[in-house]
């Protein structure tokens, strides 16, 4: 995942690409269980922004299928040149058993509703730049950049933002969360994926420059009444040495000058990563 062009007074244009690659060939460690089945009560974790909270965990990735032409020999040529970029395959082996593929930001809110008992967790994997999480989009099969498709920013053309029944950019979202939508064939309101998720539940994104934009994090931490847990800087992938017979990366956020220098101290289990972005929820 990599780069950021920064956001404007009123967000980024859609679709907008992230333009520098984070993928890292190297490490070999053998592929091991990653994060929780949906369903399965947490444990806490093992990273130090984990507290203990009371509900199942929900893995959730953006929607970027592999390009045309990327053969093995071809992502292992690109990784080389550090021009590659994750997509739905690396997404679903990092954050696990269980983990599922949303298509849209209405996709991400019905996976919320369709979830078994409460949440206390939720990841959610995919792509961004400075005031946009995408939930889909296009790796360029070259690799010099991805789209960023579908997803929340503080607007997006005139009418999409982050709190998903407001009314207008600024907005906080429906007071009462008692407006109905349809997605599918399930009719929710966001009363009813707010009563989804356990007390103390926390989002976390996972999202290159995911937490650069402070309203971004706060509206959407508003619009779902959680916690939100998100990293200032790239995500760093570090492929295994069988890449890409497993696909499980060690992930970490960029520490150095170069994301070859974060793979010293890249963890084999995403929990054990640390945010320095958040944002608790304002009650409406």
């Amino acid at each position: 995942m990599s780069g950021s062009r920064g956001a404007g007074p009123t967000g980024m244009n859609d679709p907008e690409p992230e333009s520098r690659n984070a993928g890292l060939l190297g490490g070999g460690e053998a592929p091991g269980p990653l994060g929780n089945q949906a369903g399965v009560p947490l444990d806490g974790g093992a990273g130090a922004n984990n507290p203990a909270v009371a509900g199942t965990e929900l893995n959730l990735v953006g929607s970027y299928p592999l390009p045309n032409g990327w053969s093995a020999a071809k992502e292992k040529e690109l990784i080389g040149k550090d021009t590659w970029f994750p997509h739905t395959l690396d997404f679903l082996a990092v954050a696990g058993k269980g983990s599922k593929a949303i298509a849209s930001p209405e996709d991400f809110l019905l996976k919320i509703i369709e979830a078994n008992g409460q949440i206390g967790r939720l990841n959610f994997f995919s792509h961004g730049v400075t005031g946009k999480i995408a939930t889909s989009g296009e790796v360029d099969p070259a690799g010099q950049f991805c789209t960023l498709d579908t997803g929340w920013t503080s607007v997006i053309g005139a009418t999409r933002i982050a709190d998903p029944y407001a009314k207008q950019w600024g907005d906080d979202g429906e007071n009462s969360g008692s407006v109905k939508i349809t997605v599918g064939n399930r009719t929710f309101s966001l009363d009813d994926v707010r009563a989804k998720f356990s007390a103390g539940a926390e989002l976390w994104l996972f999202i290159c420059h995911g937490g650069a934009d402070p309203m971004l994090l706060q509206n959407i931490s508003n619009a779902l009444q959680v916690t939100v847990k998100a990293f200032s800087k790239i995500i760093v992938y570090c492929a295994p040495d069988n890449f890409p017979a497993s696909r499980k990366h060690r992930v970490n956020m960029l520490t150095g000058a170069t994301p070859k220098d974060s793979c010293p101290g890249a963890v084999s289990d995403f929990h054990q990563l640390s945010s320095d972005r958040g944002a608790t929820p304002r009650k409406p």
